[in-house]
């Protein structure tokens, strides 16, 4: 165990110093409810920062550093700052400045998903989960100032978890219609390191347990039509085109999902990589723009029309609810093994797109 973990374990606020200073620092903003939240691009309201800002600090907490700077750079402005009050009254670190630890960077958002990164690897956080909570909002015209309290749960290897209390503010800009963060301030307020974890799920206490066989099959159901599964469509049996993994925090489950070969249409390319945390479900489109058979499905889904990705568990999950990044996207839990994640009217399906399943 580090030394910066060992200095972490069973304090107070007033024990932790500086190491409670990085904490509060990485574990701004998050979600609350069991449904799912306005995505990060689709900010009308400068509150929808926060939501940016809970799944861009988790992205970064599971391991996915690029997918955290992509989703940090919609969030903030160019001449973004931060400062971080180790506790009220203390000492501070100001970035950009001469004691921020990211000195070199090629962006905003990269110094801040950086600057979280570096600590999670060093403390050795296998996942992340934020919450915000009382949220208050005071507009000025074009500039508005915002206000959370916020709890930043840091998961262990050994099932103990490091949650941190902090005050969070930031000030709001609209500019060139929409609203980015200018600076944000975040004062720790209190520490304490959980021992034992949640109860149930995995290892660390998650929805999911690590080493669990999973089943993937896709279906499709276009508007007025009957749900008919991926392989059924070229003539083969329900279960002809079904995937199989085990979950893995450090890997990706389904990094070609859809990808099949030898079918009457030929060989066909992955559609989506899709991985799985023990808090988490992962979507990226993969297939290129020109790919010779999605480029005929690539588009903005109708109403009616839902793609369905079912995940049969070898154990029990413990999922009781979720939150997301794509306000298209819906959960639904069909029995203690099986989940099935639902694209609906409204989600524009295009190369490049990612989004995330929140599991609580």
């Amino acid at each position: 165990m580090s030394d910066v973990k060992k200095s972490l374990r069973g304090r107070t606020l007033a024990g932790v110093s500086a190491s409670l200073a990085i904490l509060v620092a990485i574990g701004v903003m998050a979600l609350t409810g069991g449904q799912a939240e306005a995505s990060g691009n689709d900010r009308n309201q400068p509150e929808d920062l926060a939501n940016c800002f809970a799944f861009s600090i988790d992205q970064v907490g599971r391991g996915n550093l690029d997918a955290g700077i992509e989703k940090f750079d919609d969030c903030l402005a160019d001449d973004y700052t931060f400062e971080f009050v180790f506790f009220e009254g203390g000492p501070s670190v100001v970035c950009p400045g001469e004691g921020c630890p990211i000195q070199e960077f090629t962006s905003r958002a990269d110094m801040r998903a950086r600057f979280a990164n570096d600590f999670f690897v060093n403390a050795g956080y296998l996942a992340t989960q934020h919450q915000i909570l009382n949220l208050d909002v005071t507009r000025h015209g074009n500039q508005a100032e915002v206000f959370a309290y916020i709890q930043a749960n840091h998961f262990l290897p050994d099932d103990s978890v490091d949650i941190a209390w902090n005050d969070y503010s930031f000030t709001a800009e609209r500019e060139k219609g929409r609203w980015v963060v200018k600076d944000e301030v975040i004062v720790g307020t209190a520490f304490l390191n959980f021992q034992g974890g949640p109860v149930g799920g995995g290892d660390t206490g998650g929805p999911l347990a690590e080493g669990t066989d999973i089943t993937l099959r896709n279906t499709l159901q276009d508007p007025g039509e009957a749900e008919a599964t991926y392989a059924s469509l070229f003539g083969q049996p329900d279960d002809a085109f079904d995937e199989f993994a085990t979950l893995s925090n450090a890997d990706s489950e389904f990094p070609t999902a859809l990808g099949q070969e030898g079918t009457p249409a030929g060989d066909i390319n992955g559609l989506y990589n899709i991985d799985l945390t023990e808090n988490t479900i992962n979507f990226e489109v993969i297939a290129a723009a020109d790919d010779p058979f999605w480029v005929n499905v690539f588009g903005l889904f109708p109403d009616g029309k839902v793609d369905r990705y079912y995940l049969t568990f070898s154990e029990p999950h413990n999922i009781q609810g979720f939150t997301s990044d794509n306000p298209n996207l819906n959960l639904r839990i069909d029995s203690d093994t099986v989940v099935v994640v639902e694209l609906t009217g409204g989600y524009d399906l295009q190369p490049g797109v990612a989004f995330s399943v929140e599991l609580n």
